[in-house]
């Protein structure tokens, strides 16, 4: 194995931000949080002087779809406006690491997307943008850890990607449908309200707790008349 590729291309990787928009200030103010199933995690190089990255190596904790995002630098300064240099460019797009968001297929595997999946050359890299996304709400959380970036010289031997994305999908059987299940699309989606309105009715709660009806140990026969 090339040596160059044993060593992980030194980098400063920020914390995991969770994506919400403006519109959700409205729902935590009447005490419900706002779950937009969207994270994002930037890698900013501020050691290394024009890194080139030929493969993204980590491992998944629950996230469904990963797209990276790179910022690079102009490679002509003369020709090209400084605001280009701001510019995001998308170069794996909503990649799948769970064949079903709902079940635990592909949730922990280690992954290696290297030129192969890449949109263009990572070259100048000034920063790179991980968004992670789960639209399902079977998990209570979901991130990326151990997040390593390689340079493009040499060949790496690196993790092979999961059977079910390698494999043929007219090759596999179709999953038998079971009978008196509901599909789980609606499931998760009822889920959800239910999850909603369990928390609405804990937001709106009264903090003291009603009384009994009795007086000096004995119960008043018309407030129980009436409840």
């Amino acid at each position: 194995m090339n040596e160059k590729w044993e060593k992980p291309i030194n980098c400063t990787i920020k914390h995991t931000v969770t994506l919400s928009p403006s519109s959700g200030r409205a729902t935590a103010s009447q005490g419900i949080p706002f779950h937009s199933g969207c994270k994002a995690i930037d890698v900013y190089f501020p050691s290394v002087i024009n890194p080139e990255i030929g493969a993204v190596e980590f491992q998944n904790d629950y996230a469904a779809f990963i797209t990276i995002r790179v910022k690079t630098k102009a490679t002509d300064q003369a020709t090209k406006p400084a605001s280009s240099d701001q510019d995001w460019k998308t170069v794996v797009n909503a990649f799948k690491l769970m064949p079903d968001c709902h079940a635990e297929m592909g949730s922990q595997d280690t992954f290696c997307l290297t030129r192969k999946q890449f949109a263009c050359d990572l070259n100048n890299v000034i920063s790179l943008r991980f968004i992670l996304q789960q639209p399902s709400p079977m998990w209570k959380d979901f991130n990326i850890h151990k997040i390593k970036l390689f340079k493009s010289s040499g060949n790496r031997k690196h993790f092979a990607l999961p059977n079910w994305l390698t494999e043929s999908g007219s090759s596999k059987p179709r999953r038998k449908e079971l009978e008196g299940v509901p599909d789980i699309d609606i499931l998760s989606s009822n889920l959800q309200q239910m999850w909603a309105l369990a928390e609405e009715a804990t937001a709106n709660q009264p903090e003291q707790s009603i009384g009994r009806y009795e007086v000096d140990g004995c119960y008043d026969i018309n407030l129980l008349a009436y409840t």
